[in-house]
């Protein structure tokens, strides 16, 4: 009997257990789903996902919600692109918090979330082990001790040192050990590259420095091609990963690239990374000429038309000031495998962002600026051959990896003199019959054209362009085209230069006109969000050194880390307790006129759900849908007046007593 007991009781404890923790599972929305086939590859700010064998399409794709660990309301994310190629869904996650623990669950439209996983991102300030005192003079400093991940980095620190190498040296830096920073050298005259990074390191911080007067010259006028303020090159693979260069001036190189008007532009960049592994984040610096010594490309690689490329894969490119480059702004070709460019200002560069090919994909361009363009420098301005914002080629033999651009601005500079503006000449284009821009979508951006031509030029499949704002023709087929040249706020536009006021005023075209996209204009002021990139009412851009950001060490003050976005505003409800929630069509693909009808389902595991939906169509309420009442757990909107073309669909769930609100969507409907 005493037995019997004991065991009474142990089962008894152990049934207690197993409800608190059941219980502790859903209030913290932990659940048993599998993270097989998944992962994430994590920076500070954003994170790629990859979904392997989802049982998707190239039509559904798939979806993706995530939140910080330990809260309970989830963030939906833009869908990720299905590729067939090889099976896998793929898309990134942006505008997160460094040094956070986040969630993510998968699902295929129309179904409950089926996979899941977390992740960390990394944090701005890393573990030192070691402070190397770096002393000022003419040779070069090689780096052959690093750190490690369990014992940390070792920190080169050239506070008040100058490497000056008098063109006698070929680096002022080598970079021969993992788990290394190098910051506050002042690195001059480098014979060939300021800094050298080997090919077989990892992790490594280059920050803080001023590099300039590097270079060979190849005729005794123009600059040896590639030389570079920062270089590295894997000749045997891959190898080189998770490199941050942040916060440097890299400026005035000894010789300049020529033109387009002599040739191909051949000549010094200010970052060169090629054949390497990915993983990498260029932020915070500025790029710049003051001597008339131009850059090719500011920033690149070489391996272009491959599969890896630079930045290759899982990379980031943002909040930089580049500007004096005769080719390229940034060249950013090749895999272009969850890579993200944004936030960058671009000023008298041939081209903005080349992204010809995107391989594998898929490669996010958001947010980024572009004054003045420049392609030919014997020639009058207003006789200048102008270029693209965005080179977007493609080419058949690698296949066509998605691209995505988003919410980019291109200014349009006016000189007296000339007739035309001195900014580009288009919005994007392909390079060549043969390489035309294909599996891309353009949306919400404004290309203010110097003349006013065709916005888009050799477009190819696959590409949908939507509520982007041109002056002149599209020159391709475009879902809501805003015809119209931009009207800034008072003290906004291209005058600001790289002040970050590019706001556009109150009441005309483009403000608060352009389509939500989930993850990418969550925290739209106003009635909806602005097309380019500054939304009317929120704090200016910044660019370069006086960009928001930390040090990755002891040594100046931290500076607080971005907030994360807002969702979109839904009512304040009473209760916290989770839901999931999912928002079918019953029609994805109709007819202009058929009647489609929209199903929010909300599942809770604390009774059954109530409240309201409001169903939105590209941000807008859907007539007649704005509080529609959750019955046995389904909300309904069925409309027949959607216009032709694409719909962003989403549902906000107002929460009850018991639950927290919610967003379901985004979901794409098309109307033919």
């Amino acid at each position: 009997m005493q037995n019997s007991k004991r065991l009474f009781t142990r089962a008894r404890a152990s049934l207690f257990l197993f409800v608190l923790t059941f219980f502790h599972a859903l209030a913290y929305g932990q659940t048993d789903l599998s993270s097989s086939g998944t992962r994430a590859v994590p920076t500070y700010e954003s994170a790629g996902l990859y979904w392997a064998r989802p049982g998707a399409n190239a039509t559904t794709g798939c979806e993706v919600k995530f939140r910080k660990a330990g809260d309970t309301a989830w963030t939906e994310g833009l869908p990720m692109w299905f590729d067939a190629r090889d099976g896998e869904c793929r898309g990134s996650l942006v505008s997160l918090m460094p040094g956070t623990t986040y969630e993510a669950q998968f699902n295929l439209p129309g179904v409950q979330p089926s996979r899941a996983t977390t992740f960390t991102t990394w944090a701005n300030t890393l573990r030192v082990a070691r402070t190397i005192a770096v002393r000022g003079g003419s040779g070069t400093l090689e780096i052959n001790e690093g750190g490690s991940a369990s014992t940390g980095y070792v920190l080169y620190d050239g506070s008040n040192a100058t490497l000056d190498a008098a063109n006698s040296a070929p680096f002022n830096v080598t970079i021969n050990a993992s788990y290394v920073i190098v910051r506050g050298l002042t690195l001059k005259g480098a014979r060939q590259d300021a800094i050298r990074i080997s090919e077989d390191v990892k992790d490594v911080v280059i920050e803080e420095n001023d590099i300039s007067g590097w270079g060979r010259t190849r005729d005794g006028r123009w600059g040896y091609e590639m030389d570079s303020g920062i270089h590295a090159v894997c000749k045997n693979g891959p190898t080189l990963e998770r490199v941050t260069i942040q916060r440097n001036r890299i400026h005035d190189p000894r010789y300049g690239a020529n033109s387009w008007s002599d040739g191909h532009p051949e000549g010094p960049q200010a970052i060169t990374i090629s054949y390497c592994g990915g993983n990498h984040v260029i932020r915070y610096n500025e790029m710049y000429s003051t001597n008339g010594n131009y850059f090719n490309d500011v920033i690149g690689g070489e391996d272009n038309f491959s599969t890896t490329g630079f930045p290759n894969a899982d990379s980031d490119i943002y909040s930089n000031k580049i500007s004096h480059g005769w080719d390229d702004g940034i060249e950013a070709e090749g895999g272009n495998k969850n890579v993200r460019i944004w936030g960058n200002y671009i000023d008298r560069t041939a081209t903005g962002i080349a992204t010809t090919v995107v391989s594998v994909g898929p490669v996010y361009i958001f947010r980024n600026v572009f004054n003045r363009n420049q392609f030919y420098e014997k020639t009058g301005s207003d006789y200048d051959d102008r270029q693209p914002f965005f080179k977007a080629g493609s080419d058949a033999s690698l296949g066509d990896g998605r691209r995505y651009v988003f919410h980019n601005t291109m200014l349009q500079a006016t000189s007296s003199g000339s007739s035309y503006g001195l900014g580009g000449g288009a919005g994007m284009g392909g390079t060549g019959d043969s390489h035309p821009v294909k599996n891309t979508i353009s949306m919400n951006n404004i290309y203010h054209l110097w003349k006013p031509v065709s916005a888009f030029f050799q477009v190819g499949s696959g590409t949908l362009l939507q509520n982007d704002m041109f002056n002149g023709r599209a020159g391709a087929a475009m879902t809501n085209g805003i015809n119209a040249t931009p009207t800034y706020a008072e003290g906004h536009g291209w005058r600001s230069e790289s002040g970050g006021q590019y706001a556009l005023a109150s009441g005309t075209p483009g403000f608060d006109q352009a389509v939500r996209i989930a993850n990418f204009n969550d925290a739209f002021v106003g009635e909806g969000p602005d097309v380019g990139a500054a939304e009317a009412g929120a704090p200016p851009m910044r660019f370069g050194l006086e960009a928001p950001g930390t040090p990755t060490a002891p040594g100046a003050t931290q500076a607080p880390s971005p907030k994360p976005p807002s969702p979109i505003a839904t009512p304040a409800p009473s209760g916290t307790d989770p839901v999931s929630m999912t928002i079918d069509s019953s029609s994805y693909n109709a007819a202009s006129g058929d009647n489609v009808t929209f199903t929010l389902r909300v599942f809770g595991n604390a009774g059954q759900p109530t409240g309201v939906v409001e169903f939105r169509d590209n941000g807008a309420i859907l007539p007649g849908c704005a509080a529609v009442t959750i019955s046995n757990g389904e909300a309904t909107c069925s409309t027949s007046s959607l216009a032709r073309g694409e719909h962003r669909i989403a549902g906000l769930y107002s929460g009850d007593r018991r639950y927290g609100a919610g967003i379901a969507g985004v979901i794409t409907q098309t109307v033919h």
